[in-house]
């Protein structure tokens, strides 16, 4: 019981952790949208937001990348040891908080003026190695716990976490390729990495086990 307990309020300690930091990123990329002259939300990435010599680069960096990735990085870890005697599930969670730390050195590391390639700073180079990574990890992670839910009492994780793999995967595909519409394909991707992960926090914040292991006693 006092295991159950535990894990119980690790859990609600990092869904609201996970909680608060979209929240930090949805603020600050809507604030910073709207204070940017002539930003469009659908054409550029986010990035350009936080971008040395912009005019929201400090506070986007301060109050929206760098909290949202250590929030979700702390949610993500705080999973894993409630989902620790499931190795797949564990390791699932961890590929996800490299999301996290993706983002919050993406928020250390801004990328140069409207994320310019010309004759990029180290910074930028940085912004763009963590970034990507994180990214990578995070389609990772979600098709990784999408496959383990469809053997927990949460089965229902698994169209969520499908649909979520597929609009990551495009999403990204369109962020590389730089698309006309990458902010908007980046939007997508980042909603659809928010909706999973919320989905999962709230499962594992109502007890979510795995069928093939026993129940903690």
């Amino acid at each position: 019981m006092e295991v159950l307990s535990s894990n119980s309020l690790l859990s609600g300690i990092a869904f609201a952790a996970l909680v608060l930091g979209l929240l930090a990123l949805v603020v600050s990329v809507v604030w910073g949208g709207a204070v940017y002259p002539g930003y469009d939300h659908a054409r550029q990435f986010m990035s350009e937001l936080g971008a040395t010599g912009s005019v929201t680069g400090l506070m986007v960096n301060r109050w929206g990348f760098i909290p949202n990735g250590v929030l979700v990085a702390i949610f993500c870890l705080l999973s894993a040891w409630s989902l620790r005697r499931s190795a797949i599930a564990t390791t699932a969670c961890l590929f996800l908080a490299v999301n996290g730390v993706g983002m919050a050195f993406a928020g250390i590391y801004p990328c140069d003026f409207e994320c310019s390639r010309s004759d990029p700073t180290i910074a930028a180079e940085l912004h763009d190695i963590w970034g990507g990574l994180g990214y990578m990890s995070a389609i990772i992670g979600t098709g990784v716990a999408t496959l383990w839910a469809r053997k927990t009492d949460a089965p229902w994780l698994m169209p969520i976490g499908a649909g979520a793999s597929v609009i990551s995967l495009i999403g990204f595909s369109g962020i590389v390729a730089e698309v006309e519409q990458a902010g908007l394909f980046q939007r997508a991707m980042e909603i659809a990495l928010a909706a999973f992960m919320l989905s999962l926090g709230w499962a594992v914040m109502r007890g979510l086990t795995d069928n093939r292991t026993p129940s903690p006693m």
